[in-house]
């Protein structure tokens, strides 16, 4: 063989044995990993479409163009509210200088926004990062849970939890801010609702608060738009005010009477009162903590100059709501009160005694101002729960005649007057003489009362029937002797009665 055909056959076998070894070689020793790599970007990419799938955050992608559309090309979360949101300008004119941001300064860029749809406002979080590619990835959270969890911390912070008004803690913080600094015209108002304690005590926080709701809805609508209005106390309210002149102070609590005095007009029962003081600083350095002692010294000043005669009215007023929310009819009292003072006559029982059965024939059931109409007006038998809350008037009485100078000797009288004689009475089951005299003369003569006049439950017994039923109960509801007394004064009371209706 010449060296010539040596040389090229060399060279064919050579090219050959490269080509074919190669692909074989690749075959051989590469094509199983690379299958083993294609598995596991496919791991990966189902791993991540799942990830992506579970994640609650809207996830977007913006081009280098500017286009903004969904990072996986569909998302089935909030699609309405995401829809909503990519075609608000204003917002999706910010999300664009964020963005913006975020490649300029090749960091991670946070911005909050909010969104109002279907009558309520959701609360966003957007994060974007720009990619080596020049595309910005942006998820946007929906963080509105977050939000109205601090929205409600920051209110019960800050806000009186009754009239949703600012709390004593953001007063005193307001007025430790401008104390020592010198701001013209500046005003600190307080005011007090007057007998708040008494309906407190007497028909309970509730009813209290339904007052200073009241009181607080009406300074919030008169202050609000001017000062700074808080509630400071269980029955107070501070207000402070900046640029207005003393004059128109006096004329803002002149307008706040006129508004409780309108108010009252059309209130049915009850009639709210409040006390009030200020204190103005036309010019020079603050001192808020002077300045709050003297209006509210003004202010109890104020108070002082009322509180008798609101007391008086606050017994008239519960009165008469007890007329308009009771059965009693008309002459209920009257009836009462003469028939016991002619047994008081026929046993000779002392003035102080007569007096205080005058008072407690008139003011025996004032503690049903506090029981719920339904329960007072009832036609049929009151269920047990409802007998529970029907025999609290007793307490109630009590309480309010311990409020009130006029009733307050008769406290006691008006506690005990549903006990009965055999000891099985209410609320603490006081038996025979332990019971005082006077309630056991009005517990006969309130009896027989109610039998003879129609109630809700019943109509009116005959006279007859209703002696008959006072006798049976001699000894075990009623005192013995008292019953004795009251048949003779009744016999007596009944002839008189039929002889002036005849004219005589």
């Amino acid at each position: 063989m010449s060296e010539l055909s040596e040389t090229k056959m060399k060279k064919n076998v050579t090219k050959e044995s490269i080509i074919g070894l190669g692909e074989s070689s690749f075959r051989k020793n590469y094509y199983s990993e690379l299958q083993e790599k294609l598995a596991d970007l496919e791991r990966i990419n189902t791993r991540n479409r799942a990830l992506i799938a579970a994640i609650p955050d809207f996830l977007l992608v913006s081009k280098s163009d500017g286009t903004i559309s969904l990072f996986n090309g569909e998302n089935k979360r909030h699609n309405a509210i995401l829809d909503s949101i990519l075609q608000d300008e204003v917002i999706m004119n910010d999300l664009h200088e964020q963005i913006k941001l975020a490649g300029d300064t090749k960091s991670l860029i946070s911005h909050e926004f909010s969104y109002h749809i279907y009558d309520f406002t959701y609360y966003f979080e957007s994060r974007i990062s720009v990619s080596e590619f020049q595309e910005a990835l942006i998820i946007i959270r929906d963080i509105t849970d977050r939000m109205l969890m601090e929205m409600k911390l920051r209110e019960m912070a800050e806000r009186d939890s009754v009239t949703k008004l600012y709390n004593r803690h953001l007063f005193m913080e307001r007025l430790n801010h401008y104390d020592g600094s010198r701001v013209k015209q500046f005003s600190i108002i307080l005011i007090d609702i007057d007998g708040l304690k008494f309906f407190n005590d007497t028909l309970g926080h509730s009813f209290g608060d339904s007052i200073i709701m009241t009181v607080a809805n009406i300074l919030n609508s008169l202050f609000s738009n001017i000062g700074f209005v808080s509630r400071v106390g269980g029955d107070e309210f501070g207000i402070i005010i900046m640029n207005k002149s003393q004059d128109e102070i006096e004329r803002l609590i002149e307008q706040l009477g006129t508004m409780l005095e309108e108010y009252n007009e059309q209130a049915d029962l009850f009639k709210i009162s409040v006390s009030s003081g200020y204190s103005y600083n036309k010019n020079g350095e603050i001192k808020t903590n002077a300045m709050y002692q003297e209006a509210d010294n003004h202010m109890y000043q104020n108070k002082l100059l009322k509180e008798s005669s609101n007391r008086n009215s606050l017994v008239k007023t519960l009165m008469k709501a007890l007329e308009v929310k009771d059965y009693l009819t008309e002459g209920h009292a009257d009836r009462l009160e003469e028939l016991s003072l002619k047994m008081a006559k026929q046993l000779k029982l002392p003035q102080n005694q007569v007096d205080r059965i005058k008072l407690l024939a008139k003011f025996h059931d004032i503690g049903k101002v506090g029981i719920p109409e339904k329960i007072l007006q009832k036609p049929d038998k009151l269920s047990d729960e409802e007998w529970i809350v029907m025999k609290t008037h007793s307490n109630i009485g009590k309480r309010i005649a311990e409020a009130s100078p006029e009733l307050k000797d008769i406290s006691g009288l008006i506690l005990y007057h549903h006990e009965r004689f055999d000891g099985k009475g209410y609320p603490l089951g006081l038996n025979k003489h332990d019971i005082p005299i006077e309630c056991r003369i009005l517990s006969i003569v309130d009896t027989f009362d109610a039998m003879t006049n129609d109630r809700p439950y019943r109509k009116a017994l005959l006279i007859e029937d209703a002696i008959k039923e006072i006798k049976s109960c001699a000894g075990t509801q009623f005192d013995q002797d008292l019953v004795d007394t009251f048949l003779k004064v009744l016999q007596d009371h009944l002839q008189e009665t039929h002889s002036e209706m005849r004219g005589e």
